[in-house]
């Protein structure tokens, strides 16, 4: 038996159920055919064609989408940024494929020649048409109206242009950070911006932020207020951009503060303070209030002297060498300080003028201040007029460097009356000696704002000034019979004082002749010659046996205690009495001359 197996060739494709059908029909048949008879005719069988379409089959994962950067509780993702996914597909059919991002599990919709599209619920994002067996990638921009978790959903789907399909299966990510849900993080509020100020230099300003964030997924956000001295804020960092002023220490739950020591110096004037508010993810907050919102004013302050810095005459004693007037030249140095800096806002100078006063040490600092206050003997208040205390003080140009410093020298010169009160010595020849001379100084500023009086901390001595005018220039005793002398005696000289101490004077005299000069001496004669020792002083009128005989080889002190002078325009005074007896053996008529010659010694302070 032979068979013409020709014709078993089908006439299209077929699947295997079909061909399993086509060779049990054949099997039956033939034994159908067996059992009716042998083999009628082998040229009498009839062929059937067979057919079927092989539909297309989806793409299956090869790597499951995930994220392509974590968007988690701990890493969220900023409102306004970018969500995207990767993930890797094979199509068995070498075609292209897509990554489709849903937000529910409904099996999506492929579409012939375009993307799918989700069944239902948002679409998230989906990939370009991508190479089998490649990564795909799909991405998506966030918004602030986005809640904080996302379910996602991640499908592969061909597009197929006859029987486009989509995986059955699902991809949620493949670990715990990188899967769904994505989690957006929304910015802070931030409305309202206000600080503590007015304040002072050196003193803590506290900025205060009305601001809150409503997140919750993680723990709830809290926030952070950072103030800058001017606009800019780089949101890379979350840094000021300039100069910072203060920034929250720990994050807080809602209205953050941040608290600023004003730099010691600063000008007193407006400033602007910029305030921004992140989350403790480090999203810029949201809101009107980044900017000049808050005005930080710095106050004005008084300025100081520091006693230290006031030097009188460079520490050098003082000494008077005019009588009956000013002595001039002696130097005054202070330094002021000012927290607002010693240059102003306008470039100009801070410290705009000063009072000062210089007294004795034993006159009360608080004493010596008003402009009544001023004694030529004791007190000199820089209010006084200048007819009566010429002190002049200039600002050095250059010892204010700028607003970044704080210091001011001041030099002054100023003069001293005669009658200033000595202070050096001891306890029996001057008044004072326990004592010195001191200098107390006040700044003001350019808002007239006037420090406390301070104090120099070193002082000087006036030293002794002994100084006397003779206002006698003559004793003239009158005429007289020789034997006879003046009694009581009444002549005077006049002695004031012209320094700043109380005096005595001492004396030595001459013979007198008609013949002396200052260069030529009297001759060794009794009968023209009248012997200095003839005359004789005392401190009152008394009788001539009562005087003192003078001498012309001995210099004698007459106490006639002249006071210190106390005035500066009228001097203390006092006499001294004068007699003389013409010997008898003086015959020779005429006007007889000589000299006495006074010297000024420092009386006892007691008599002062």
């Amino acid at each position: 038996m032979s068979y013409n197996t020709d014709h078993l060739r089908t006439a299209g494709k077929i699947t295997v159920y079909a061909s399993i059908v086509g060779v049990l029909v054949f099997a039956v048949a033939f034994i159908f055919n067996l059992g009716v008879s042998e083999v009628q005719h082998a040229g009498a069988q009839s062929t059937a064609t067979t057919s079927v379409t092989v539909l297309n089959t989806p793409p299956s994962w090869t790597a499951s989408s995930t994220e392509e950067t974590e968007s988690s509780a701990t890493t969220p993702t900023d409102a306004g940024n970018q969500v995207s996914w990767i993930g890797v597909a094979t199509d068995a059919n070498a075609e292209n494929y897509y990554l489709l991002i849903c937000d529910t599990s409904a099996t999506p919709t492929a579409n012939s020649g375009a993307a799918p599209v989700c069944s239902a619920g948002v679409k998230w994002a989906v990939s370009t048409a991508t190479i089998s067996g490649t990564q795909a990638r799909a991405a998506t921009t966030t918004y602030a109206a986005l809640g904080e978790t996302n379910n996602w959903f991640g499908w592969v789907c061909d597009g197929n242009a006859v029987t486009p399909r989509c995986n059955s299966a699902y991809s949620q990510g493949t670990n715990a950070t990188n899967s769904s849900p994505f989690i957006v993080n929304h910015r802070p509020s931030f409305s309202l911006f206000s600080d503590t100020s007015p304040a002072t230099p050196g003193t803590l300003v506290t900025f205060y932020s009305t601001s809150s964030d409503a997140d919750v997924v993680g723990g709830a956000d809290t926030v952070k207020l950072i103030v800058c001295a001017s606009a800019g804020f780089a949101t890379t960092t979350n840094t000021c951009t300039g100069t910072t002023l203060g920034s929250t220490t720990v994050f807080a739950a809602s209205n953050a503060t941040a608290t600023y020591t004003v730099l010691i110096p600063t000008q007193d004037q407006n400033y602007s303070a910029f305030g921004y508010v992140i989350d403790n993810h480090g999203f810029e907050a949201s809101g009107g209030a980044h900017g000049t919102d808050s005005t930080l004013t710095v106050s004005n302050v008084a300025p100081t002297v520091g006693g230290a810095s006031i030097s009188i005459n460079g520490g050098s004693n003082i000494a008077l060498t005019v009588q009956s007037g000013q002595t001039t030249g002696f130097t005054l140095q202070f330094i002021t300080a000012d927290n607002n800096s010693c240059r102003n806002a306008a470039s100009t100078s801070e410290i705009t003028n000063y009072r000062l006063s210089l007294y004795r040490s034993g006159i009360a600092s608080t004493t010596c201040t008003p402009t009544a206050s001023f004694n030529g003997n004791n007190c000199y208040p820089s209010t006084v007029a200048t007819s009566s205390w010429n002190l002049s003080c200039t600002a050095s140009s250059t010892s204010c460097t700028g607003s970044s410093d704080v210091d001011q020298v001041w030099n002054c010169t100023f003069p001293l009356w005669y009658i200033a009160d000595p202070t050096d010595g001891t306890a029996t020849s001057t008044q004072y000696s326990a004592q010195n001379w001191l200098a107390q100084v006040q700044a003001i500023d350019d808002n007239n704002a006037t420090g406390s009086l301070s104090e120099g901390s070193i002082g000087v001595e006036v030293t002794s000034f002994l100084a006397f005018a003779l206002n006698t220039l003559s004793i003239p005793y009158g005429s007289l019979q020789p034997g006879t002398q003046t009694d009581p005696i009444v002549a005077t000289t006049t002695v004031s004082a012209t320094g700043n101490v109380g005096l005595d004077k001492t004396v030595s005299g001459s013979s007198m002749c008609t013949s002396y000069t200052n260069s030529t001496s009297c001759p060794n004669s009794s009968t023209s010659t009248i012997n200095a020792q003839e005359q004789v002083f005392a401190t009152g009128t008394v009788a001539y046996a009562s005087g003192v005989a003078l001498s012309s080889t001995t210099v004698q002190e007459i106490e006639i205690n002249v006071p210190k002078s106390t005035s500066t325009s009228t001097q203390a005074t006092n006499n001294a009495y004068w007699g003389i007896r013409v010997p008898v053996s003086v015959t020779y008529a005429g006007d007889y001359y000589g000299s006495n010659v006074f010297y000024a010694v420092v009386g006892e302070s007691a008599f002062w």
